[in-house]
């Protein structure tokens, strides 16, 4: 059955009835006044062989053209991909998770490996196979030398056709990114997926492309994409294509080479061709050797190369090239590619940061690079020869096992390595390899100094003349480095783009010396505090002892951006020289600031960047439904290194707020508990709101200056950081005063009262009212309908939290119906006791003395029972004055209490009250055999369990409480003698406070099962500290170290034996002029993959006053996370483990996310 099935199937699928359209790949396109016939070609982006099954037709109708359109012209693709390759391809990202390493990772000055090195000379870059092959590795035997497109372009400029791209590169980029937001069907369409268990997917592709059967393609896209993916990815597309097409084709003729699926359905190239009155019909014929011999023709046909001398970013070196060398950064390496696409040649040159000056006992020399060439060169190596002009270095041709040439320079300056390679098809590399290697020229060694400014201004420094640079072409960070005999010079310009926090600017200052010194394993000699606008610290280390060799360095904070300065040599002099010299420039801005208007978040603003590449916004591959709520971000980047965070909230369409102040209250709560708020500006033009403020922190000179912008159902909010000290930049500052919402996609009004909507809606049964209980605010004129909703609507099952929440909202209206509404609802809810106890609730939230009253008459009339949890319902608030009215629900409450359901609630409230001394023991006294009978049952329980692991905890804990007065009764003290045999700690540490409290004699057995039992010590010491009861012998030292033990390890002690626990040693941490003391413990364990014994690191640490350490540790670490017998030491275990608590409130080396990271 299952083969006649997938036989139906494909003969419904491959059918040649007349429902099959495009039978094809090539179509000739005339009419519609066209004096030439034009082509369109459904291409693979492939090299596969597949891709080049070329009938005779082809080569005749691209022959024909005088265009050749591409969806995009190759030449263009470094140009236009060259901000997004850098972001990418950047080793720095901006931080985007806190660690320990955080700052070291920021400014350490990696050394290079060999393998670095070797890989760089061995492999061809991914963008240089992407650009001009797209071979896939294993697969050359199976591939052309070139993937379909590319072959077609080379074609046109080969015989010198003039190239174009049919789509705009931005637009396709960004609707490509829109597409894959949501790609594909769940599930796919199940005669697919029939298929797919027979055959896979890239296989039905390439079957449906040999036969030419466009029908078939198009098919497997409608079943297994969808129809969003399709609009962004093909639809539109298609449409900007064709009216390119359509201006070029009444000109000249063209040949079009787009990828096959766009060209079939309805909304494909061809019908929208048709559609503007052009024939389109289908073009097909043999392979004979005509096509064998063209193809062939083209593929040794080279067209001469125009080269010209261009030079790296910071002139360190030049060289003729095929095109602008665009520096891309990618770990410690800059590399720069340029193509000669036309002939399928390029040029690559890598240069990698060796820091041979902080390094000198693992430098990489010429020798150990010449020793493995035989290895890292392709093929055979035809010559090899010594370079020494400028710098030494070793030359190479190369010919692979292809029969293609290559030649390599390969030169070792004093900053750096520099790979130099030439390759192309043939003999490529070798015609045309003079003339570019022997136009290469260095910087040599320096004699004079310079003044160094990024030519978007910011600083200027002095540095040796020779100086190389990174990174500047692009928003990130930037090296210099420079040297002369004096010494070796660097600088790091460091953005940090945080906006969540501020942190001290002076403790990062310090840290950051700190972080570069453990990075070189150097210890610090010295350092000071410079006197400056800005936290500046500076600071000298020992390189090298028998050559007096130093490294110093100078740190400044400012705004976003860190600085890092260092020298290394012994001329001290020099090195303050070179600091002093650095001084902040005013922003240059080269680009003009224009409109730009943001589509992916929609709103225009004056900037000089370009709009950020969109970012998936739906992780779950699911559109977002256009009622919902949905929040979006962006960053705009400047070269300048000045950041921008754009977020915008669309709220879901039933989301109300009471006023305008009631939202700019909220704002100001989320950020009031962390920073100070200065400067706040709020105004009203039309129907915008604007909310304009600046967070600050007594510790920095940073602020992060926040805009917030209401448009009906949208809020935006800007975050930058500052510096409090400087002006406004140009760049912040037209951003902020210029920015517009657009009128697109705005939802509905969050001032509208949307409450009869909402009603509609859950009526309905409409799914917009889904989880929006919540999001409706209610006024007393809303309280009719409201009860009439409730009165008359029968909630479903899954609408039962919007029953409650509605119910709910009775607790902050005033009207005078809602008490009786409340009770009639409470009386006729008998079976329904969820909302009878939501009534309940709501009656308690009111606070008032008249919902207290309601409550115990309707608790006599009806009491709610059953498995739903009422532990919490009358602790609801816990402040004093919510308690005092509480009070009124005492002795009648007690009435409930010998139902189970009520035990905890009533009696949970009553000692809170005791406790607060808002209720005498003689208010519940006449209840007290009650209790007693209750206390004995509980216990009972407590004694048929191990340990402490039973039921509810508190619940025993509440009977001590509550009996304790009337333990003169003999019943009751027989009670407290059978409570020494329950292992209930809570229970057993209230009873030990009490008992301490009143002076009275503590038990033995008590005291031992408490006071003198390590496991439980430490419940017990919390509750007398909080009652200032501590015993003397907490301040002496064995003491301290045993209720160490108990508190590290309260929450483990199931998992460890006391026998396994080991005490290491104690450390004295002086921390803020405060004394620390610090317990290391070793824990004895299985490692959990074998049989073998681990050990693991646990700590703790206190802060101490006068020898007694506090009760509440300041920094606890007890998970298994620390081996004893890993790669570290003790010694560099405990290192790391005091730096984690002298640094616990340091957010940036805690592990913390850094969420702003966009």
């Amino acid at each position: 059955m299952k083969n006649i099935f997938l036989i139906t199937l494909l003969l419904l699928i491959y059918n040649v009835d007349a429902q099959q359209e495009y039978q094809s790949l090539l179509w000739k396109i005339s009419g519609n006044n066209l004096t030439k016939d034009s082509y369109l070609y459904g291409t693979m982006h492939v090299s596969s062989k597949v891709a080049f099954r070329l009938d005779d037709v082809f080569y005749e109708s691209l022959n024909k053209s005088e265009i050749i359109a591409l969806e995009s012209d190759p030449s263009k693709w470094m140009e236009n991909s060259y901000d997004l390759l850098n972001t990418s391809m950047s080793y720095y990202s901006g931080g985007s998770y806190y660690n320990k390493d955080f700052y070291s990772s920021l400014f350490k000055l990696p050394f290079p490996e060999k393998l670095t090195i070797r890989t760089a000379i061995r492999l061809d870059n991914s963008l240089v196979n992407g650009y001009l092959y797209r071979k896939q590795r294993g697969s050359d035997n199976f591939e052309e030398e070139t993937y379909l497109d590319m072959f077609i372009y080379q074609a046109g400029k080969k015989h010198n056709k003039r190239v174009i791209g049919l789509e705009d590169f931005n637009e396709s980029r960004s609707l490509v990114t829109k597409a894959s937001y949501n790609m594909m069907k769940k599930p796919q369409d199940k005669w697919l997926r029939k298929l797919y268990e027979e055959k896979p997917m890239y296989a039905f592709i390439e079957d449906a492309y040999r036969s030419r059967n466009l029908d078939l393609l198009d098919s497997i896209g409608v079943a297994s994409n969808t129809e969003h993916f399709r609009q962004y990815m093909l639809y539109k597309r298609n449409e900007n294509m064709v009216n390119v097409l359509d201006s070029v084709m009444q000109k000249q003729s063209v040949f079009s080479g787009v990828g096959a699926a766009h060209l079939p359905g309805k909304k494909g190239v061809i019908e929208l061709l048709r559609n503007k009155g052009y024939i389109v019909t289908p073009l097909t014929s043999k392979r004979t050797p005509y096509g064998k011999a063209q193809k062939k023709e083209l593929e040794i046909i080279f067209t001469e190369p125009y080269l010209k001398l261009e030079a790296t970013p910071d002139d360190f070196l030049s060289i003729k090239s095929f095109e602008k060398l665009r520096e891309l950064n990618l770990f410690n390496q800059k590399y720069y590619i340029a193509t000669d696409m036309a002939n399928g040649g390029y040029l690559a040159i890598t240069r990698i940061n060796t820091f041979d000056y902080l390094n000198a006992k693992k430098k990489i020399e010429l020798k150990d690079i010449d020793n493995l060439l035989y290895e890292d060169v392709p093929g055979k190596i035809i010559e090899k020869k010594v370079l020494t002009n400028p710098y030494p270095g070793i030359g190479i041709i190369n010919k692979t096992k292809k029969g293609d040439f290559q030649k390599y320079h390969i030169y070792k300056t004093p900053l750096e390595i520099v790979i130099i390679k030439l390759g192309g098809k043939k003999e490529y590399a070798i015609n045309h390899a003079d003339e570019i290697f022997n136009s290469i020229v260095f910087k040599t060694k320096a004699t004079t100094l310079v003044d160094f400014t990024p030519n978007f201004g910011k600083y200027s420094v002095k540095l040796p003349e020779n100086y190389i640079a990174e990174g500047f072409g692009v928003a990130g960070k930037n090296t210099i480095q420079a040297y002369d005999d004096n010494g070796f010079y660097f600088l790091e310009e460091v953005p940090i783009h945080e906006v969540t926090f501020i942190e001290e600017d002076k403790f990062e200052a310090v840290y950051i010396h700190k972080a570069f010194y453990d990075d070189l394993k150097l210890e610090k000699e010295k350092g000071k505090l410079m006197k400056s606008n800005y936290s500046t610290y500076q600071s000298l280390a020992i390189l090298d002892t028998l050559t007096d060799k130093k490294v110093m360095l100078r740190s400044i904070v400012k705004d976003e951006i860190y600085y890092l300065m260092g020298y290394v040599g012994k001329d001290t002099v020099a090195a303050t020289s070179y600091f002093d010299s650095f001084k902040f420039k005013n922003i240059l801005y080269k680009k003009e600031f224009k409109q730009v208007k943001d589509t992916a978040l929609h709103f225009s603003v004056l900037t000089n960047v370009k709009q950020p590449f969109p970012t998936n916004l739906y992780r779950s591959g699911v559109a977002k439904k256009p009622y919902e709520h949905l929040t979006k971000h962006t960053r705009y980047n400047s070269k300048t290194n000045e950041s921008i965070f754009v977020t915008r909230n669309k709220y879901h369409d039933f989301k109300m707020v009471e006023n305008i102040d009631s939202l700019w209250s909220q704002i100001d709560k989320k950020y009031d508990y962390q920073f100070a708020l200065s400067h706040k500006e709020k105004s009203k033009k039309d129907d915008v709101y604007t909310y304009s403020f600046f967070l600050k922190d007594s510790l920095s000179s940073k602020q992060i200056r926040v805009k917030n912008v209401l448009k009906k159902g949208v809020l935006f909010e800007l975050r930058t950081l500052e510096d409090s000290i400087s002006t406004t930049s140009k760049f912040v500052e037209n951003f902020y005063n210029t920015f517009t919402p657009l009128d697109t996609l705005l939802g509905r009004d969050v001032f509208e009262n949307k409450v009869t909507d909402y009603f509609k809606a859950l009526k309905s049964k409409d799914s917009i009212a889904d989880n929006a209980e919540y999001l409706i605010k209610y006024e007393e004129a809303d309280v009719d309908t409201m009860i009439a909703l409730l009165n008359n609507f029968e909630f479903p099952k899954d609408k039962k939290s919007a029953k409650e929440a509605l119910i709910y909202e009775f607790s902050d209206l005033k009207s005078e119906k809602t008490a009786s509404f409340l009770k009639r609802m409470y009386q006729k809810s008998y079976s329904d006791p969820k909302t009878q106890i939501n009534i309940l609730e709501t009656l308690i939230a009111k606070r008032d003395i008249e919902s207290y009253k309601l409550i115990l008459s309707l608790l006599e009339e009806d009491f709610p029972i059953g498995s739903y949890s009422m532990n919490n319902i009358f602790l609801l608030s816990k402040e004093k004055d919510s308690l005092q009215l509480k009070r009124k629900l005492f002795p009648e409450l007690l009435k409930y209490s010998s139902i189970q359901e009520y035990k905890q609630p009533v009696y949970g409230l009553l000692a809170q009250l005791k406790d607060s001394s808002i209720i005498k023991p003689r208010v519940y006294k006449k209840f007290k055999d009650q209790i007693f009978n209750d206390a004995k049952i509980e216990l009972k329980r407590s004694l048929m369990k191990d340990h402490q692991s039973y039921g509810n905890n508190t619940l025993l804990s509440n009977y001590v409480n509550l009996l304790y007065p009337f333990r003169e009764d003999k019943n009751i003290a027989r009670f407290y003698i059978k409570l020494l045999e329950s292992n209930n700690i809570e229970a057993l540490s209230d009873y030990y406070v009490l008992l301490k409290t009143k002076g009275e004699t503590i038990p033995k057995k008590l005291e031992n099962k408490t006071l003198n039992d390590i496991e439980n010590l430490s419940v017990l010491i919390h509750k007398l500290k909080k009652k200032n009861l501590l015993p003397q012998v907490f301040k002496t030292e064995k003491f301290q170290l045993k209720y160490a033990q108990s508190e590290l390890f309260s929450s483990v002690y199931g998992d460890y034996d006391e026998d396994k626990i080991s005490f290491l040693k104690k450390e004295e941490l002086i921390l803020n002029n405060k004394s620390l003391d610090v317990y290391f413990f070793k824990v004895k364990d299985n490692d959990g993959y074998s049989n073998s014994k681990a050990e693991w690191l646990y700590y703790i640490a206190f802060k101490k006053d006068k020898k007694i350490i506090s009760v509440e540790p300041y920094f606890t670490f007890d998970t298994k996370n620390s081996s004893l017998k890993g790669t570290k030491s003790e010694d560099e275990l405990i290192k790391e483990a005091l730096d984690k608590i002298r640094y616990k409130d340091r957010k940036r080396l805690q592990g913390a996310s850094n969420n702003y990271n966009y």
